[in-house]
């Protein structure tokens, strides 16, 4: 015997296999299940009155079968497939706790490393800073000058050098030499018989054979300025001319010149 599973009818037919009210495939009651050669589906309800829908249904299922024709039950409406979230939610997951474990870490390892830096840096000694070239110049530095303004006031010291301007002096008479008298005379020099600096250098003229030697120079200071005596012998072959002279000078751009020279008895 069998029965439809859906009007609960029962065929004692063993050779049927479909209900013959709806084309439910039948169940064989000796079985205790479904029979071997049903195939089960899901029937659709039923819409209309006509007894032999059912049937209708199951034949076009048969041909469509036996076309190879993939089995879609009376009412079937095929659902999409639905893809699976779970991988794109523990995917997610993952990116947010290694990208989260990367921003807890540099939040805690930065200060560390610039704190750790700073005290590395803190023990080293500081770098010189070079401002010069480390070669040495090949000119050499000045000596500090004394101010042009402010005359020496050491009387060995200013003695000294005012006999060494007076051997320049006669020296360039001796020569001729114009450009060291040019330095040595003030632009205000006076001479003797009132001669002035320029037609003293006019009149100069050298001496061929002639030597001189000085001797008594004396000194007074009287802050930039100075008074010189002195004994002057020309000598000429075995000519001397014996001289006594009291000159003048002024401290001027660093340097002594001089203003005035006499003769006196």
């Amino acid at each position: 015997m069998k029965r439809c599973p859906t009007c609960h009818r029962a065929f004692t037919d063993d050779t049927l296999s479909f209900c013959l009210e709806d084309g439910t495939p039948l169940i064989s009651e000796r079985a205790g299940g479904p029979d071997a050669e049903a195939t089960l589906v899901s029937p659709s309800p039923r819409t209309t009155g006509d007894p032999t829908q059912g049937v209708q249904e199951t034949v076009a299922y048969h041909q469509m079968a036996g076309a190879g024709a993939p089995y879609r039950p009376p009412g079937y409406v095929a659902q999409p497939q639905q893809r699976k979230v779970w991988p794109w939610v523990v995917a997610l997951v993952a990116l947010f706790l290694i990208g989260g474990g990367f921003i807890l870490a540099a939040v805690i390892l930065i200060p560390r490393l610039n704190d750790h830096s700073i005290s590395i840096n803190s023990n080293r000694e500081p770098t010189p800073v070079v401002t010069s070239s480390p070669w040495p110049s090949s000119e050499p530095t000045p000596s500090p000058s004394i101010d042009d303004d402010q005359a020496p006031t050491d009387h060995d010291e200013v003695l000294a050098d005012l006999e060494d301007l007076e051997e320049e002096w006669e020296r360039a008479n001796v020569e001729g030499d114009r450009d060291t008298l040019e330095t040595i005379l003030a632009d205000e020099y006076v001479g003797d018989n009132n001669a002035s600096k320029k037609s003293y250098l006019e009149s100069l003229a050298p001496q061929p054979g002639r030597t001189w030697k000085y001797s008594n120079f004396a000194l007074a200071l009287d802050g930039n300025r100075a008074l010189l005596s002195y004994r002057l012998d020309r000598i000429t072959g075995e000519n001397v001319n014996s001289l006594s002279y009291l000159d003048t000078f002024v401290w001027r751009g660093g340097r002594w010149q001089a203003t005035s020279s006499r003769q006196v008895r």
